[in-house]
């Protein structure tokens, strides 16, 4: 069962709006702020068509009611998360892995439905993955649910030439537990 933070956030996906604080209600969980940028191999155009993605990006203003919990942190895709679809709608999964400012590490399984700029990020702290010889574990919020409302900033002439290169993504990210 999800907890009431991860049901707010979805309640929040689904009315369009971005969450900013934590509810008091949270029994354990936290929000941050995400701004990074996605960088696409035959991105989405204007035709429906499978593409693949890389995302970097910087967690701040983090607000928890877990005790210890970083304030900050970094985001990265392990590999390539794949997609398809369209500028105007599509949809993605990949694993992004969390380097906390206190060194902890979080490794996320997530999927992502957009429509138009409006995209809706759910996931899952998984205990670990392995990339080639690599493993990564996950030291904090392991088995935590991720949600957030998220803004695709593509440029539109890329949507209707060639495909999105290069994108900015931003809006807010919330962990909570399950």
């Amino acid at each position: 069962m999800r907890s009431s933070v991860v049901r707010l956030l979805l309640v929040a996906l689904a009315a369009g709006g971005a969450v900013s604080a934590l509810p008091a209600s949270a029994a354990d969980g936290g929000m941050c702020q995400l701004a990074g940028s996605a960088t696409f191999t035959k991105g989405p155009n204007t035709t429906d068509h499978p593409f693949t993605y890389t995302f970097t990006g910087d967690l701040t203003g983090c607000q928890s009611n877990t005790p210890g919990a970083a304030p900050s942190g970094k985001i990265a895709t392990l590999l390539p998360a794949a997609g398809s679809g369209t500028c105007g709608s599509n949809t993605s999964a990949g694993i992004a892995l969390v380097t906390w400012s206190d060194k902890s590490l979080s490794v996320v399984k997530y999927t992502t439905q957009s429509a138009g700029a409006a995209v809706a990020l759910q996931g899952t702290v998984i205990p670990s993955t392995t990339v080639g010889k690599k493993t990564y574990k996950t030291s904090k919020f392991a088995g935590y649910g991720a949600a957030g409302p998220l803004a695709f900033q593509a440029n539109p002439q890329e949507c209707t030439a060639a495909g999105v290169t290069t994108a900015p993504i931003s809006g807010a990210v919330g962990l909570g537990k399950q």
